[in-house]
């Protein structure tokens, strides 16, 4: 008698083993017992494949469990796997429940630094904003870490490891560098709350071995803002949803992801509420809504995208996909714009021309920066002194869209006398 390795049955060598060589050539589409359960299959696709047909010892029905392709698994593998599998089926329990199981504890197991980094994006998601939705937190690790040293225990990784990586990038691509070694030390910190054996200081061994980036970033390229409203005009000739919302970028000088996300819900008369999710930082940062005046231009081009509104959203997203991570205009959908116009700037380059011009102007350094919705004032301060100079900001952009839109030339006197009577 011949018995399979751990199996509670014997099989004979007559019941067992029958396949000969010269049937795992076979094209035609059938299923071949090789003995104890043990089918070659081929699909009607000439696919080649090995399942162990069994009756469940726990329901009773009859199931097929794969248990890999020819010839990827030899049939010297394919006799030894299933005879592990007839054993604990022969122990009263179900391989696929059972091989279900071991799968999951493996992966509980795993520590990988990807599956680490899965972990810990996982912890982090909910105080994410625009990038925890759209998976921005993902693309430099996807592009440039996880492909090296993805699968590799994070306990294994070395300060050198993350330096051969991030070599080819650091000072050609800086920002997409700085976010990778960003998010490695998050794994790191993440694992070593997992009670993995890592060192907390591999990510910054590594930052000190690549040596200081050399400072080659610039500014977003802005346009001069005298030359704003011959651009204008060309977005009002163009007309389109994405056009309109890059006048609102450029009459507001606020950034072009708080428009895009703009809801109607959230304009009253002439002031748009930014809810605090909009607002840049992380969440729960901000707790209360900014607000942004409106000039008579700004109301003017929301008027006329009214029409095209969808799902609340001023500025909705033109394709409707069912796979579109978001509802508005995605984050390309304006600087596209630019870029096809070949102007050689930047949406966000439109918030430099707006200070600029308020600069220029001797404007009130507090009110041109409350509009672009940066803090002028230090936390304690800000505590107390909670002005948000609104109607100082009402004068600003209203004269702010009559330059832009060659209404008026940029005439700082009669500027400073309107803004006098409210200061």
């Amino acid at each position: 008698m011949q018995c399979g390795v751990g199996c509670g049955e014997e099989y004979s060598v007559a019941s067992i083993y029958r396949l000969k060589p010269t049937q795992l050539r076979s094209a035609t589409p059938r299923k071949i017992s090789d003995g104890g359960g043990l089918y070659f299959i081929v699909s009607t696709s000439g696919r080649k494949s090995w399942a162990f047909i069994y009756t469940s010892p726990v329901t009773g029905k009859r199931r097929e469990m794969g248990l890999g392709s020819f010839p990827a698994c030899s049939i010297q593998q394919a006799r030894e796997s299933v005879s592990k599998w007839r054993a604990i089926r022969d122990e009263g329990k179900d391989p696929i429940a059972i091989r279900k199981l071991e799968q999951q504890q493996a992966q509980e197991r795993n520590t990988s630094l990807r599956k680490v980094l899965e972990k810990a994006f996982e912890a982090r998601k909910a105080s994410l904003k625009e990038e925890g939705r759209t998976g921005r937190w993902w693309s430099a690790l996807n592009t440039h870490v996880l492909p090296k040293i993805g699968d590799t225990p994070i306990e294994e990784i070395s300060p050198a490891d993350i330096v051969k990586t991030l070599k080819p990038i650091w000072n050609v691509k800086q920002e997409v560098a700085r976010k990778a070694i960003q998010r490695l030390k998050i794994g790191f910190e993440h694992a070593l709350d997992m009670g993995l054996e890592v060192q907390l200081d591999t990510t910054d061994k590594a930052k000190r071995l690549l040596g200081k980036q050399i400072n080659n970033a610039a500014p977003y390229s802005s346009m001069p803002w005298r030359d704003v409203a011959d651009y204008y005009l060309k977005l009002e000739e163009l007309g389109t949803v994405a056009a309109r919302a890059l006048q609102l970028v450029i009459l507001t000088a606020r950034r072009s992801g708080e428009v895009r996300r703009m809801k109607l819900e959230d304009i009253t008369e002439c002031v748009w509420h930014v809810p605090p999710e909009d607002l840049k930082g992380r969440v729960g940062q901000h707790t209360e809504a900014q607000r942004v005046p409106l000039s008579s231009e700004a109301l003017r081009i929301i008027e006329l995208s009214k029409p095209f509104s969808r799902d609340g959203f001023l500025f909705p997203r033109q394709a409707k996909h069912p796979r579109a991570k978001t509802l508005y205009l995605n984050e390309s959908a304006l600087s596209k714009i630019m870029k096809t116009q070949n102007v050689g700037y930047v949406p966000h380059g439109f918030r430099a021309s707006f200070r600029t011009w308020a600069a220029e102007m001797g404007l009130p350094y507090d009110a041109a920066e409350i509009q672009q919705g940066h803090e002028v004032r230090g936390k304690v301060e800000r505590s107390y002194n909670r002005a948000d100079l609104l109607e100082q900001r009402a004068i600003i952009v209203e004269q702010w869209s009559k330059v832009i839109t060659g209404q008026e030339a940029a005439n700082v006197i009669p500027l400073r006398a309107n803004l006098s009577t409210v200061i």
